[in-house]
């Protein structure tokens, strides 16, 4: 039912195709489950943690090993999209979400010891699958988009994924508020194998059975779009699990399983007023003014993550998240439709795919491992407020490279 509504809503806005709208209308639907699966639990992860009673610390270097672990994963992940399809990538990837899921929902009844266990296999299993599906879904969206429409079906994709983060806030804080986080979990859980069926309707986007290819790479044509892409990893930990914990231990400080619920409704305000800018920034990248939207919202991110230390309020919250993701959308627009142009023109689709996943979870373990050292010398919240001046400072990078990149 989900996919004809989408079929009937978006064919009509992709009359310039000239091969089946089925592959894309796929995408598009297994990607809305996906992301609304992954943002139930996700978004929460490192705040349910903290309720639990581990410390800030605990959490970066915990983040910063789960990133770091995903770069060598990268290869595997490759391969194994090289030889049976992206498809079959994404329906294993959400198969690894079940164990990663049922041990996070032990932590909080287990004994310590076995629950730092617990957070282990939650860790190992969720990089595996995180990585398998950002890769495969890069590898899947490049191959199938329109080339010369990219930016409108890429508008249309973050259309959907800003549908799925609107509602999934708002879902997963109320189960986890008026039931538990572990209700949540079990929400989640379905929805990762509902995800993966809609792919199947068609056959493989790429040949299978292939080897990946790494002689001849042209490094000159993709370099700059991968040193961009540890931004991008960077932001994310920032934009993320940094401002969660911050809001959480400054701004909403002895709230209980409120908390939840407070955070999904903040979000999910914040993502809703964005929506509106995601198809307008796809029509100006289509127009080949993808650069001074870049531009424009990259210095306003690297403003926006000054502003958040003096962040004091529930409304100053909100006005973060609603510019935060709005410029967030006005920079990924113009750079996903690079790095889809990069994985057309190279070559080498699955390789490029793998190097970008890789310095993604570069930037991100970076980020990481900074909060864990500012953390550890300056103390919680002051640690914090100085990766978001770094974060503004790092942003900045984006410029620096995209001008190469074009």
């Amino acid at each position: 039912m989900l996919q004809r509504f989408i079929h009937r809503f978006f064919r009509p806005r992709h009359y310039w195709r000239s091969v089946s709208f089925d592959e894309i209308a796929e995408l598009y639907t297994s990607r809305l489950i996906m992301v609304f699966a992954v943002n139930i639990v996700n978004l929460f992860a490192a705040v349910y943690l903290y309720k639990l009673g581990y410390s800030i610390q605990f959490i970066a270097w915990f983040y910063a090993a789960w990133y770091a672990f995903k770069v060598p994963f990268a290869i595997i992940a490759a391969k194994y999209a090289a030889y049976f399809g992206p498809k079959h990538g994404i329906l294993l990837a959400n198969i690894l979400r079940i164990p990663s899921l049922i041990a996070f929902a032990l932590v909080a009844v287990l004994p310590s010891q076995q629950a730092i266990v617990a957070i282990v296999l939650f860790g190992f299993f969720q990089q595996m699958a995180a990585t398998l599906y950002d890769l495969c879904y890069t590898i899947d969206f490049s191959k199938v988009k329109h080339s010369e429409h990219a930016g409108k079906e890429i508008g249309t994709m973050q259309i959907m994924e800003k549908t799925a983060k609107i509602i999934s806030p708002v879902v997963g804080g109320t189960i986890a508020s008026l039931y538990s986080p572990q209700a949540t979990i079990i929400v989640a859980c379905v929805l990762f194998i509902l995800a993966a069926f809609p792919l199947f309707r068609s056959v493989e986007p790429t040949r299978t059975r292939t080897m990946l290819r790494l002689s001849g790479f042209p490094w000159h044509l993709a370099l700059p779009t991968l040193v961009a892409e540890t931004v991008v990893g960077f932001d994310f930990v920032v934009s993320g699990t940094v401002w969660l914990l911050f809001t959480t231990t400054v701004i909403f400080s002895g709230m209980g399983e409120g908390i939840y619920a407070t955070l999904g409704s903040l979000a999910s305000l914040g993502v809703l007023i964005s929506l509106v800018a995601s198809w307008t920034f796809g029509q100006i990248v289509d127009r080949h003014k993808g650069g001074i939207l870049l531009t424009a919202g990259t210095i306003a991110n690297s403003i926006i993550h000054l502003f958040r230390p003096f962040t004091a309020s529930p409304s100053a919250v909100m006005g973060v998240n609603i510019a935060n993701e709005t410029a967030t959308s006005a920079y990924a627009m113009p750079f996903t439709r690079t790095v889809f142009e990069v994985a057309d023109d190279s070559g080498f689709r699955i390789t490029y795919s793998m190097y970008i996943e890789m310095m993604l979870n570069i930037g991100a373990a970076l980020s990481s491992t900074l909060f864990a050292l500012f953390v550890s010398g300056l103390g919680d919240r002051h640690g914090m407020e100085c990766m978001f001046v770094v974060a503004a400072v790092y942003e900045l990078v984006m410029l620096l490279v995209w001008r190469s990149a074009r």
